[in-house]
């Protein structure tokens, strides 16, 4: 078992940081003693009561309002963030919205807002820290794509589009940065009770479940451990997708 504090000294920043997996992710990172920055699109409340948790585990919270979608905000969030810490450690792309139609009825505007915010996002942000991690030699960069990036989705290209996109371009990420010291991987959670599924109607859920080996949907906390082992544990390992689905979607 990892030491309590084996990040200590580290800075991380989660995007989309204020609620769900991303609330997950960043809490599990402050449990092991990172300091983290979190992001937030609109939602204050529910950002206050993130960073009140975080600062509750002993370490330092940056909060955030930004839009990843804007290049200029994307890069002040990152900017702010090395202003507070003087460096960014890791980094975690969690921030994504979906806009689901079927391609008769999606329009330009539903398939833009789903790019602009989950894939170029994700460019964005990783444009913007590189530099930081590069200076230092050592980095841990970690996009949460999704189940829907490797199977498809009915209704959902733009969504499958974006988190697929994801992981092509973290695959060549790796590459690029293998030398710096710098490592890129994905996590692709399947079916997890957030918000968002948790509106789904009970007997869709009763559906899905039934298709999952586990027979059960996954928790947040699930993928935040999952991260926290590719920015803690897994110096050897890079350009890698870690599918968490319950046995779901096997590759």
């Amino acid at each position: 078992m990892a030491e309590p504090n084996s990040l200590k000294g580290k800075v991380a920043i989660v995007t989309g940081g204020s609620r769900g997996i991303g609330k997950a992710i960043a809490i599990e990172l402050a449990k092991n003693g990172a300091n983290v920055a979190v992001t937030y699109n609109s939602n204050l409340a529910k950002a206050e009561e993130t960073a009140a948790e975080i600062r509750a585990l002993g370490v330092e919270c940056l909060m955030m309002q930004g839009d990843v979608a804007k290049k200029e905000d994307a890069r002040r969030l990152v900017a702010a963030t090395i202003e507070k810490f003087g460096q960014i450690d890791i980094l975690i792309n969690n921030a994504g919205i979906t806009r689901d139609k079927t391609m008769k009825k999606m329009t330009d505007e539903d398939w833009e807002a789903v790019i602009s915010v989950n894939l170029n996002g994700t460019y964005y942000c990783v444009q913007a820290a590189m530099p930081s991690m590069v200076e230092k030699k050592f980095g841990r960069i970690v996009n949460i794509a999704s189940i829907v990036g490797e199977t498809g989705a009915f209704g959902q290209s733009n969504y499958a589009a974006s988190k697929g996109g994801i992981i092509a371009f973290t695959k060549s990420l790796a590459l690029e940065l293998a030398k710096d010291g710098i490592t890129a991987n994905v996590v692709a959670p399947g079916y997890t009770g957030t918000e968002m599924v948790g509106a789904m109607p009970q007997e869709v859920l009763d559906k899905i479940c039934a298709k999952i080996p586990l027979r059960r949907l996954a928790t947040p906390e699930e993928m935040a451990k999952a991260v926290v082992f590719l920015v803690r544990d897994a110096d050897y390992i890079t350009g890698f997708t870690l599918d968490v689905n319950g046995g779901l979607y096997m590759p």
